[in-house]
């Protein structure tokens, strides 16, 4: 029998040669020959109409499209590059993916098939999709540097690195997120490469025995590296041009390592630092990188492991630094400090640190023009107190050698804040063009905002980022 709704595709289920009447084809499987005959001859005029439709609908696009087709392609062009940024999807459901632009209609679709820049980017998701749809989308970009992110899951790995390394000369941006396993399977081709920025993200921590390493055929030699649960024995690059690096949930000698291996590392993110096996030993001396300028450090829960970090290496050149969550190591700190003279920027999260302690660490910043404090009570912080204001102005009305280049102060609070003492800062003559800002909730502070809205109108540089309201604002105190 055959289907009915599908009988293009059905086959005729009668015998190839029907002799059942004096040798010759009965009478209905001659009359089922003619009818498969004009079935094929209406299915082919049906086609031939849907062409035509299909030139009809592109010139009635034409007709009532007053924009995209106005315009000459070079803009048009331009126009689906800010519909479909570089960080378009691949995924048809994306709403910015090029896909859909090419489903308009033929002219669209032409002009974004046309379009490299349309795909010299992609975000290949878990979610598994034809690779046919990737081959074509990198074919589209032409000879455009590739923006790639890959999110690996297993069965999907092997075929997506296939396409991925016929394209290697042309990586300049490329995130993978996959099992430390498949790192191998992303080699590449010897015909060089452009690679300037490297995400290798692991969802597990890779344990430095013998690790699985990604290393492509012709060896990249990035600018930007960022390290999610990688350890350096699981990378093959080439550190000369390093200038930017990342890495978290990694251990502290891999830290230190690549510190002493890249020579022109300007900055570092060093975040969830553990103690952990390692075929690197810390340094018996510091080492000393002259081009680190900017630092920052979180989240290293073992002081120990901190106090490693902070002991082996030294930043003559820093300029910035941002600590955020425990442990505050005076001692430590203070020893970091005098090997950088020109700190010029210290954003500190003082978490449980008494504020004499903190006092005696900034006595200790005497370059420093911009200082930040936080507290972040969901990492069980300190609070910022009246005492340690109070601290704050005392020390720099005793001595001008206390921060002598300060010139902002910010505080950053999730909880409450001693509104009332702020006055006092803007009291002492030296800081009466202090830049002082505030990130905390006023909520229906009354008196807060009466407090405030005398120190902007008395011209004192001010502001205030607050995620309260206030009953009835003044028109000139302003939120960001």
């Amino acid at each position: 029998m055959t289907v009915p709704g599908n009988r293009s595709n059905a086959k005729v289920l009668r015998p190839e040669r029907c002799v059942v009447s004096d040798g010759k084809p009965c009478a209905a499987c001659t009359e089922d020959v003619k009818l498969e005959q004009e079935i094929r001859e209406l299915e082919k005029t049906i086609e031939e109409l849907h062409n035509r439709r299909r030139a009809l609908r592109t010139v009635m696009n034409e007709n009532h499209d007053h924009l995209i087709h106005k315009f000459p392609p070079e803009i048009a062009s331009h126009i689906f590059i800010k519909y479909a940024p570089p960080s378009a999807s691949h995924h048809k459901k994306d709403r910015s993916t090029p896909l859909r632009l090419g489903s308009v209609c033929r002219k669209w679709r032409q002009l974004a098939w046309a379009t490299p820049q349309l795909w010299s980017s992609v975000v290949i998701g878990p979610a598994k999709a034809p690779l046919e749809l990737l081959a074509e989308w990198l074919e589209r970009s032409a000879s455009l540097p590739l923006t790639i992110t890959f999110y690996g899951r297993s069965g999907q790995n092997d075929g997506v690195s296939q396409i991925l390394n016929k394209h290697s000369a042309r990586w300049y941006d490329i995130h993978l997120n996959v099992a430390p396993t498949c790192f191998p399977r992303f080699d590449g081709s010897s015909e060089g490469n452009i690679l300037h920025r490297l995400i290798l993200d692991s969802p597990i921590y890779i344990t430095p025995s013998d690790p699985p390493k990604f290393s492509m055929k012709s060896q990249p030699c990035p600018t930007d590296l960022t390290l999610l649960r990688v350890g350096l024995p699981s990378v093959d690059i080439i550190w000369n041009n390093l200038t930017v690096a990342s890495v978290d949930g990694i251990g502290v000698h891999d830290c230190v390592e690549l510190i002493r291996r890249a020579p022109v590392l300007q900055t570092l993110r060093l975040r969830a630092i553990k103690t952990s096996p390692s075929i690197f030993p810390l340094p018996n001396t510091r080492i000393v990188h002259p081009h680190i300028r900017s630092l920052e450090t979180s989240i290293f829960r073992n002081p120990s492991t901190f106090a490693a970090f902070l002991d082996s290496v030294a930043f003559p050149s820093l300029e910035q630094w941002t600590h955020n969550y425990p442990p505050f190591l005076m001692e430590n700190f203070i020893s970091f400090i005098e090997w950088s003279p020109h700190l010029k920027m210290f954003k500190l999260n003082i978490n449980n640190a008494p504020a004499d302690r903190v006092i005696q660490l900034l006595r200790h910043l005497p370059s420093l023009e911009f200082l930040e404090l936080c507290q972040e009570p969901l990492m069980h912080g300190g609070v910022i107190t009246i005492e340690l204001i109070d601290m704050l102005v005392c020390a720099s009305s005793e001595s001008p050698r206390f921060l002598p280049c300060l010139q902002s102060l910010k505080f950053v609070s999730k909880t409450v804040f001693p509104w009332e003492s702020l006055p006092q800062i803007f009291a002492l003559p030296r800081w009466r063009s202090l830049r002082v800002k505030v990130s905390a909730p006023l909520g229906g502070n009354g008196h807060a905002a009466k407090l405030l809205w005398g120190l902007v109108k008395g011209g004192f540089e001010l502001s205030i980022n607050g995620d309260g309201e206030i009953d009835t604002p003044p028109e000139d105190l302003w939120y960001y």
